[in-house]
């Protein structure tokens, strides 16, 4: 197999497992709706972080290390499960506030009174305001999908499983690693600004309270379940 051939075949591949709905797509799109297309694109970075490591590990034989050592595996298993869980349940307590966001209703006559904004809102026509606090989000945001993917054993499966059968001898480990988990990273990248760019035409309605809370629900039941799946898979494993 040429290098050609390789990174053709591993891109056909990569493509199939990213349009694939999953915990990455909740995650971006309630990042999106939180802190607007900065505090996305940090999440889908964070998440392509997460990748490139993942592709040089699986290159270099030490994610072939890890699959040999149940323990350590395991390990990454449960770990992954636990904060999908754990960012799942914290989404959905977001719940709480429904009925205080009815209340922030406000009649027409009491808008016309309320001054004008200096500057578009987060998100909208692709405006997003710089702050202290915006770019805390957005740390928060790549943090959170590094950490996301990083842990998912799922990815490390993909990895672990695809990356051997398209190395090429000519080519050092490492830079062929390196090779296959740019070509994911970049169509991760690219699949989702496509997301964005189409979830962005629908910002008015989602920057309204309740859809952001809808949003939070949405992307908490899909995080939760996936890392209870995960559990689950790990414990009867382990049994």
């Amino acid at each position: 197999m040429t290098l050609t051939q390789a990174l053709i075949g591993f891109a056909g591949i990569a493509f199939l497992i990213t349009i694939i709905p999953a915990t990455d797509t909740a995650l971006v799109l309630r990042s999106l709706v939180a802190g607007g297309r900065r505090s996305a694109y940090a999440c889908v970075f964070g998440i392509t972080a997460g990748l490139l490591i993942w592709g040089v590990t699986a290159a270099t034989g030490l994610a072939v290390l890890m699959a040999a050592a149940p323990l350590v595996f395991d390990l990454i298993t449960v770990a992954g499960g636990l904060y999908l869980i754990y960012l799942g349940i914290r989404f959905l307590l977001n719940l709480r506030r429904w009925g205080q966001v009815t209340a922030l209703k406000t009649d027409q006559a009491g808008l016309a009174s309320l001054p004008a904004p200096a500057a578009p809102l987060p998100g909208v026509n692709g405006a997003d305001a710089p702050t202290p606090a915006g770019e805390h989000r957005v740390g928060k945001d790549f943090l959170a999908g590094f950490i996301a993917n990083i842990l998912n054993p799922k990815i490390a499966v993909f990895y672990i499983a695809s990356v051997p059968p398209f190395m090429v001898a000519s080519v050092q480990p490492f830079i062929m690693g390196s090779l296959l988990a740019l070509i994911h990273g970049g169509i991760n990248v690219l699949w989702f600004t496509l997301i964005i760019s189409l979830a962005s035409l629908a910002m008015k309605w989602l920057l309204h309270p309740r859809a952001t809370l809808v949003i939070d629900g949405i992307a908490g039941a899909v995080l939760l379940v996936f890392g209870v799946l995960i559990l689950v898979e790990a414990a009867h494993k382990l049994l």
